[in-house]
């Protein structure tokens, strides 16, 4: 019986065989696997990311998506449950990728090319559409909006914590300074212009913008000097 159930015409070890592959393919924790599967989710984010900028938010479609990417619409929605959360991972990815900035030793100085970095990202070709559509949807609905408030915003938000918390430890900014204000501050002038007025956010915006914020918050020590220059 043994040597039967090993013999060539037996399909029950090839079925076997098959059966582990699947199951294998089927845990996120096997390496290889894990490893194919990010490398899909880079293709697509990338692939996204380029789309909105060039494209207005509904015409970022799933189909558009699949062709741009190459990945199957069904591998689409294996990963995201939904458009606007493949969109909304995609916009997060391309500003974490745009918006580093290297600490010069000057808060005034790293909080201006962030700002002008961050802005490039929301003003950049159709992106505009982009956010007052993530964040229409996000006003919509309950789900969406936790999770846009823990990618993008998040991400976004701690950008400008860092530069700040990094100038308190300077005495650069104010001990007292209450720095979740400062970027509500910077972060809802910029989307007010955005959203709503639809003003330029341009060059001289944020250069009265960040001297606002300095004025508000920076150290009278690290003022004085700034006056002088």
């Amino acid at each position: 019986m043994g040597a039967a159930d090993n013999s060539p015409g037996n399909p029950q070890p090839a079925r076997r065989e098959h059966t582990h592959a699947h199951r294998r393919a089927a845990d996120p924790a096997h390496p290889v696997v894990a490893s194919r599967e990010s490398e899909v989710r880079l293709q697509v984010l990338e692939a996204a990311s380029g789309l909105v900028d060039r494209l207005s938010y509904d015409e970022v479609t799933i189909d558009a998506i699949a062709r741009a990417s190459g990945v199957s619409k069904s591998t689409l929605y294996r990963h995201w449950p939904s458009r606007q959360i493949l969109v909304l991972q995609a916009f997060t990815y391309k500003t974490n990728l745009l918006t580093h900035v290297e600490d010069t030793g000057d808060v005034r100085r790293d909080l201006h090319s962030y700002l002008v970095a961050l802005t490039r990202c929301l003003d950049d070709g159709e992106t505009a559409s982009t956010v007052a559509n993530l964040l229409a949807e996000a006003i919509r609905n309950e789900e969406f909006s936790r999770l846009y408030r823990r990618t993008l915003l998040r991400e976004r938000r701690q950008g400008f914590l860092a530069i700040l918390q990094q100038g308190q430890r300077r005495g650069q900014i104010r001990k007292d300074a209450d720095l979740e204000v400062v970027v509500d501050a910077m972060y809802g002038a910029i989307y007010h212009r955005l959203v709503a007025t639809g003003e330029a956010i341009d060059a001289p915006f944020l250069r009265h913008l960040n001297g606002c914020v300095m004025l508000g918050c920076a150290t009278p020590s690290y003022l004085e000097p700034q006056k002088s220059s």
